[in-house]
Parts: C-alpha cells; structure tokens; sequence
C-alpha cells in the first residue's frame, strides 16, 4: 500500500517533533528521574545517620552517667585517703605514755625492778636534725637484776627492742607496730656494775642504767 501525503510541505513539517523539543524533554525526564532518585536517597540517609545520632547520643547519656558514678567513686575513695592518712598521723604523731607504760610493766620480768624512770619528750623545735641520728627525745630507766647472771640483762634489753621494723619498709605507709619498742629508733648498751645489797636472798646484783631514744614525731622540713 502506497501512502499519500497530500498536505503541503509547509504543514508536514509543522506536524513533525523537532529533534531539539525531543532531546530536550528526554534529557529533562531523565534529570528529573537522577534528581528523584538522589532526594530518596538523601532522605534514607538522612533517616539512617539521624537514627544512629539518636544511639550515640543515647551511649553518650550512659558513658556520662557512668563517667559520673566514677568520679563519685573516686572522691569517696580520695576522701576515704585523707580519713586513712589523718588517722594514721595522729596515731603517729603522738605517744601515749599510759599504754606505754603498762607494756614495760607488763615486759618487766620479775627478777628487773626499775627504781628510777627518767622520760624527756622534745619539742619539735628541739630537734638536732644536723646530728647523725635525730632524736624527739629519750627514755633512760635505771634497774637493778637480781644476781649476778649478765645474760639475764642482756635478755631484758632485747625484750625491750622486739619489734623488728625491716618490713616497715615494704609498706606505703608507715604504721607503727603495736608494741613498747615502736616509739624508738635506738637503744643504748647498758651500763652496768656489780654491787652488794644486804637482806637479799641474792646479795650481789647488777645495777645498770639503759637509755631508748624517741624517733622525732615530725619529718625533717625539705
């Protein structure tokens, strides 16, 4: 079959697309298709980041509480410190010499009698602290041991130094042991003469005098 065209050519061609009007809508079409396609993604990542804004922010809430509960910790713990250090310095700092005295008694073995107690607590003032070996001070005791057996004084003062401060080192802080020798830092070799005392069953005796030096209750000031 043979078609016709009987219009004039001025109106075939007026009847036709133009190839720009054509390009022009594809192009268009397919811009709007990229452009759509771009909005649903950035709108599924937009949902996507903002859920996982919510979660971090969510595990920032708990790491803060959680960072809170510690810092409460760690200030209980610190003051918990201070309680521990002030407890500590006051039970170091100071003497009490009623305790004190009722350990050398209660040490005392019954063949010493002390007859004399000389006790001189320095002031931290007074302290020496260019000597060798400072002292806060002294505790001199004169005693009389029934007999002439050495080994018995040389026994009582060994009873007076028990405590053995080597671990004392190993400690971070530094409590004393409970015990008469720990206020001291040093003993003194004893003194000591035969003498004759009549109406004793033992009439020859050992009278001897032995000195314990005080360890300073306050650290030498950098």
């Amino acid at each position: 079959m043979i078609r016709i065209n009987l219009l004039p050519k001025e109106l075939q061609q007026a009847a036709r697309t133009p190839a720009k009007v054509f390009f022009t809508v594809i192009a268009g079409a397919g811009l709007s298709m990229v452009l759509i396609c771009t909005y649903v993604y950035l709108w599924f990542s937009v949902v996507v980041f903002q859920e996982r804004v919510e979660r971090k922010r969510e595990e920032l809430q708990h790491l803060q509480k959680n960072a809170a509960e510690v810092d409460a910790l760690m200030d209980d713990i610190a003051d918990y410190k201070e309680r521990e250090k002030a407890i500590i310095s006051i039970k170091t700092n100071r003497i009490l010499w009623s305790k004190k005295l009722d350990d050398l008694c209660r040490i005392t073995p019954g063949y010493i009698w002390i007859v004399r107690l000389e006790m001189r607590e320095l002031d931290p003032s007074e302290y020496r602290w260019d000597a060798q070996q400072p002292t806060g001070g002294f505790l001199k005791l004169r005693c009389y041991c029934s007999g002439n057996d050495v080994d018995r004084m040389t026994a009582y003062r060994k009873t007076l130094k028990s405590a053995d401060e080597f671990y004392l080192k190993f400690m971070q802080e530094q409590v004393k042991p409970e015990n008469f020798y720990a206020d001291f830092i040093n003993i003194t070799q004893p003194e000591w003469r035969l003498v004759l005392l009549k109406g004793y069953r033992d009439p020859t005796n050992i009278r001897f005098s032995v000195r314990l030096d005080l360890r300073p209750l306050v650290a030498k000031k950098a």
